[in-house]
């Protein structure tokens, strides 16, 4: 149970709009007096600042309050297969500097985080900032997570992380807490918070890039499942015959994700169905998934074939999690669904065609709106969430 003075700040950092005492003391359903003693407080600690000063109602005009984004910052960190980004945000989830890397997952979990610790150094060097500033640190991985140990579970793409204690390791470099999650969760609330503020309680995040993932937001918060994986749809059986790193055959990911389009790609450029695609593949000695985003763009039609095929199939498992859990929006960000109409509109095809009419009713299928950015406003937001879930007392400074 949160403390009063932890709703407080919860309700005040999640509103649309900056509220007085009065509305906040109104929404809250508690005394204006016992408001008014947490936000002075709250203001004494700068976590909360004045933002306007609102209409009188006959009386004195009342202040009204937003978060304080000059707070600190949070370091939040999405790390993928190949790529890692670090950012550090304001305390309103506002990105103030970012840097990307190559790095190889598999390289394992002390050359990794090594490696993006001193990313997070000398990004905090050009920010000109000291680490007594960071009052938090958020990362979303490529795999299962135990939320509350803060460490990967058994993840099949990383090779030597599971169990690894990712927040000890930030521990022995920053003096704050440190929160681990899966990579799309942090996508789904990142995209719930700051692309919807909020006006979606309902909702699933797909990440479509050399992966299939999802993160489900149910009722307003995030559904992790009963052990954390939750939204794992990229192994639905689709009943193909496609080997999966999992071991298994007929997942989806093994079909329509970014790896099998870019292996359906050089099949296509060997057998002579694509000039472009073989041009690039005798040019660079590989394919990537720009090379069939670029196809796109040059009307190849095997690239518009690979990616349409691509969204009908995933588009078949998403409509059968619309008939089971009817969410009101399904958003779609990953390097996929940056090509576009095309992608989208063969997914909406096949939702639309495969789910029952009641769910689909007011269903929006949309790209997402913080695109890839979702990941690191969604860091930061989880990591001051947290933070002030954890409040024990009444002194909300005390955790941060």
């Amino acid at each position: 149970m949160l403390t009063l003075a932890a709703q407080v700040l919860q309700k005040i950092r999640r509103a649309k709009f900056p509220l007085s005492k009065a509305e906040l003391a109104n929404e809250m359903a508690v005394s204006l007096s016992a408001v008014s003693v947490h936000v002075e407080r709250l203001l004494e600690q700068q976590l909360i600042k004045v933002s306007h000063i609102g209409a009188s109602s006959g009386g004195r005009k009342p202040k009204q309050y937003t978060c304080n984004e000059k707070y600190g910052l949070i370091l939040s960190i999405e790390l993928g297969t190949t790529s890692v980004q670090v950012a550090y945000t304001d305390f309103n989830c506002e990105i103030i500097g970012v840097t990307t890397s190559a790095i190889s997952i598999g390289d394992g979990p002390e050359h990794v985080l090594d490696h993006i610790y001193r990313l997070s150094e000398q990004l905090l060097s050009e920010l000109e900032l000291g680490k007594e500033t960071v009052k938090g640190i958020g990362i979303g991985i490529p795999g299962p997570v135990d939320f509350e140990m803060g460490m990967p579970i058994a993840p099949p793409i990383m090779p030597g992380w599971d169990r690894y204690p990712i927040r000890e390791f930030w521990a022995r470099h920053y003096d704050c807490s440190c929160y681990v999650d899966n990579d799309v969760n942090i996508m789904a609330l990142g995209e719930h918070a700051k692309g919807l503020n909020f006006e979606v309680d309902n909702l699933i995040y797909m990440k479509v890039g050399t992966g299939i993932g999802s993160g489900v937001i149910y009722d307003g918060k995030l559904y992790r499942g009963a052990t954390g994986s939750a939204g794992d749809i990229g192994h639905f059986d689709i009943g193909s015959d496609s080997v999966c790193w999992c071991g298994n055959r007929g997942c989806l990911e093994a079909e329509a994700g970014g790896k099998a389009i870019v292996a359906k790609g050089m099949d296509m450029a060997l057998s002579g169905k694509s000039g472009y695609l073989l041009k690039q593949l005798e040019d660079q000695g590989k394919l990537t998934l720009e090379d069939i985003g670029n196809g796109i763009l040059k009307l190849d039609p095997a690239s518009v074939e690979l990616v349409r095929d691509s969204g009908l199939l995933i588009g078949r498992v998403i409509a059968s999690i619309v008939n089971f859990s009817n969410p009101a929006l399904v958003a779609v960000g990953g390097r996929v669904s940056e090509f576009g109409d095309l992608f989208l509109a063969a997914l909406r095809q096949s939702v639309y065609q495969r789910s029952l009419p009641l769910a689909t009713r007011n269903l929006a299928i949309n790209k997402s709106i913080l695109d890839h950015k979702a990941g690191l406003v969604g860091g930061a937001f989880m990591t001051i969430d947290e933070l002030i879930t954890q409040a024990t007392n009444d002194d909300v400074s005390c955790f941060l």
